[in-house]
């Protein structure tokens, strides 16, 4: 699908033929810019919050680097869909610039925001493989997952997934040459060689392998997670005498944050199914590329997984502080006289209001 974005006008005209009325899909394509482009950006500040709580908490635990890792790539993930959003609406297609948008995005949104979106997969892998190591061998997950390994483990996920985009950009770049359809030199995505002798092998090893792969981890380490919880929750309840210390083999904080990480793995999952459907179903549908009958179907889907993608990228603050005492007590001592501040004001200058009101 993206190699194939090169193909549409900088007007952003679709296909003639297709399953959904031009009007329809340019009012969906509208109204999911607009509200992926506020959840976005409450995303952005969501995870800036994050990253600030796990600082103030420290990184003496190796979960705060992952979670600060997986943080950041939120942010870069949300960053570059806000340029998609932007670029992508029938608003902004309809201004006269000197740039192929299609092409732009692509290169400067498209290839990057899915970079995000692996790394974000592949941390989330790795934390699920943590806990799950901390249900299975309680006693050495520490000596196994150390600090040091825990930050190089996410630096070299980074650097390891960034392969993915050199591929893409060995065989495309932006360039100025003129356009006689537009009758004028504009800024455009160019390519050194056939794109497609390039894209045909690299597509199912970075739209279908990774993704896939960090779901099967995903999955594998929590169905282990659960298997190892309900054993001992038989044996806790069989053997009375000794519950005691069972549970204290396994402590109820080291539960909850099993719990809470096993539930940004499912929240994760299910928000990134329809972008791995959409990729997965046009490589065995062609009808469904920019060049088919009914890419107007894949457009709709391609906006509609963008708005479950920024869910996934923008949610887990809410989930740290539901599930997480330690999280909403420091968020509380580093933003709680921040928005006590605002309330007290708020009620000084409402109560300033009144008392005029009443004289």
């Amino acid at each position: 699908m993206a190699s194939n974005l090169t193909v549409l006008l900088k007007s952003g005209d679709l296909p003639v033929a297709g399953l959904l009325p031009p009007v329809v899909l340019q009012v969906v394509m509208g109204l999911c810019a607009v509200v992926n482009e506020a959840l976005g950006i409450l995303g952005i500040v969501a995870n800036i919050v994050n990253i600030l709580v796990f600082y103030r908490q420290g990184y003496d635990d190796s979960v705060n680097i992952t979670l600060t890792a997986l943080a950041v790539s939120d942010i870069g993930s949300l960053l570059t869909l806000q340029i998609f959003n932007i670029m992508i609406n029938p608003w902004f297609m309809t201004l006269d610039i000197d740039v192929y948008v299609i092409t732009f995005v692509e290169l400067v949104s498209f290839y990057p925001h899915n970079y995000f979106i692996r790394v974000c997969g592949f941390i989330t892998a790795f934390a699920s493989f943590e806990r799950c190591l901390c249900v299975v061998v309680p006693l050495k997950v520490k000596q196994i997952i150390t600090k040091r390994v825990s930050i190089a483990t996410n630096i070299f996920i980074f650097l390891f997934l960034c392969l993915n985009l050199v591929p893409i950009y060995y065989v495309t770049y932006l360039g100025w040459t003129f356009m006689p359809i537009f009758n004028k030199t504009i800024l455009i995505g160019m390519n050194k060689m056939d794109p497609y002798i390039v894209f045909g092998i690299s597509y199912y090893f970075t739209d279908l392998f990774i993704p896939y792969f960090s779901f099967f981890v995903i999955i594998l380490c929590n169905i282990i997670i659960g298997i190892q919880l309900n054993r001992r929750a038989l044996w806790r309840s069989s053997i009375a005498t000794t519950s005691k210390a069972t549970s204290e083999s396994f402590p109820s904080k080291e539960k909850k944050l099993v719990l809470m990480l096993q539930l940004v793995a499912v929240v994760f999952i299910v928000c990134l199914i329809p972008q791995s459907a959409v990729l997965t179903t046009i490589s065995f549908v062609p009808e469904l590329s920019i060049l088919g009958n009914y890419f107007d179907v894949a457009l709709l889907c391609t906006f509609i997984s963008n708005f479950t993608e920024t869910i996934t990228s923008s949610v887990n603050l809410i989930i740290y502080y539901k599930m997480s005492s330690r999280y909403r007590n420091t968020f509380h001592a580093s933003f709680g006289g921040v928005f006590r501040a605002e309330i007290k004001a708020g009620l000084k200058s409402r109560n300033n209001y009144s008392s005029k009101s009443v004289q």
